[in-house]
């Protein structure tokens, strides 16, 4: 081989390794200001419950699925999968006053029976309720990171 040939050789080699160095570039931040779901108080309340929307590809990656509160005798029953516990105890369940929207209500648990919690006060007859899906409606609610 010649020696230009080497030259060359020897430059285009070292001209093909600083190639992925020169496409190095500083990326600045970037913070999205895309939310799957948004939270916002509700007028007229006084406690810390919020209205939680998801869009519809949040529902779906969530997984969520709703049920309704049913007569039981002159009682009222949800789905076992619809009962939520807070921190302190207390019990809820997340109502669905519209599609892909969420408020937190809180129930009076009489007794649970198998798949079925028989509430003493809570959501009548006929409201949708949160069954699969609702730990991730509570966590929307309360800013709560995985």
């Amino acid at each position: 081989m010649s020696r230009s040939s080497r030259s060359l050789l020897l430059a285009l080699t070292l001209g093909s390794l600083s190639m992925p160095l020169a496409a190095c570039t500083q990326v600045e931040e970037f913070e999205s200001t895309y939310s799957s779901t948004t939270v916002e108080p509700i007028k007229g309340r006084d406690d810390d419950v919020q209205r939680v929307t998801f869009t519809a590809e949040a529902a779906r990656r969530a997984d969520l699925k709703t049920a309704t509160v049913r007569p039981d005798g002159r009682r009222t029953s949800i789905p076992y999968d619809a009962l939520i516990y807070d921190e302190e105890g207390a019990t809820f369940t997340y109502v669905s006053p519209e599609p892909l929207v969420f408020v937190r209500e809180p129930i009076d648990v009489l007794r649970i029976g198998g798949s079925r919690v028989v509430l003493r006060d809570g959501p009548p007859a006929g409201t949708t309720v949160v069954t699969t899906g609702a730990p991730e409606v509570y966590s929307a609610e309360f800013g709560v990171e995985e």
